[in-house]
């Protein structure tokens, strides 16, 4: 499960709407993760936020199709976010939103409904919500109890770093990213780093689904 805070809404997209203009758009459409553009068309593989976190994926050892609907890997990848919102940047009062009972209970509906084994935060806020008498307690009874707190992942690294946590529960694994689009001065080359700690857990995953590992 990859996880962002709201549903993006781009300038562009905003310009749009406001305009008046239409775009391709097949809500009925089937797709992936990786492959939106039967929804959307050629745009969709302009995203700068979905073709960041494909990058990192690759970088992982573990490159995502965007030819067709893709494999089994690609299917068992879902996207979400912790609110039902939509913008172009959360608040800058995020605690207060995504702690509010509506998107709390959003949220664990997600987690409810999909049990995923591996969940990315792709924002460095939620691990810290998670963490909520709010929010903790309803996603323990999902995935099991914590068998750590959030603990960091440190690379050494000559530019900028941002912080990389992991948090593990007995059925699922939390990875706390920096924002793909968001986090400025953020560098491929840092994310890479990772990839000895977060390429295992992706295949721990396609290991419990059968699918074959493309590391």
């Amino acid at each position: 499960m990859i996880c962002g805070y709201e549903w993006g809404l781009s300038q562009e997209d905003q310009r749009i709407a406001e305009s008046g203009e239409t775009q391709f758009c097949d809500p009925g459409a089937v797709t992936t993760f990786s492959n939106k553009s039967p929804m959307h068309g050629d745009r969709a593989f302009g995203v700068v936020y979905d073709n960041r976190i494909i990058k990192w994926f690759d970088l992982w050892g573990h490159p995502l199709s965007r030819e067709g609907l893709g494999g089994d890997f690609e299917k068992c990848i879902l996207q979400t976010n912790w609110c039902d919102t939509q913008g172009n940047r959360i608040e800058e009062d995020y605690f207060s939103k995504l702690t509010s009972e509506d998107q709390i209970n959003n949220f664990i509906s997600h987690v409810a409904e999909f049990e995923p084994m591996l969940l990315f935060f792709m924002g460095s806020k939620m691990i810290d919500i998670l963490q909520d008498a709010r929010v903790l307690p309803r996603f323990v009874e999902v995935v099991g109890q914590a068998t750590s707190a959030p603990y960091e992942l440190s690379r050494p690294f000559a530019g900028r770093p941002f912080k990389v946590q992991l948090q593990e529960f007995e059925k699922c694994k939390v990875v706390s990213l920096p924002h793909p689009s968001g986090s400025w001065g953020l560098s491929d080359d840092y994310i890479a780093l990772f990839k000895d700690d977060i390429g295992p857990l992706i295949d721990e995953v396609k290991l419990e689904k059968g699918i074959s590992s493309s590391v």
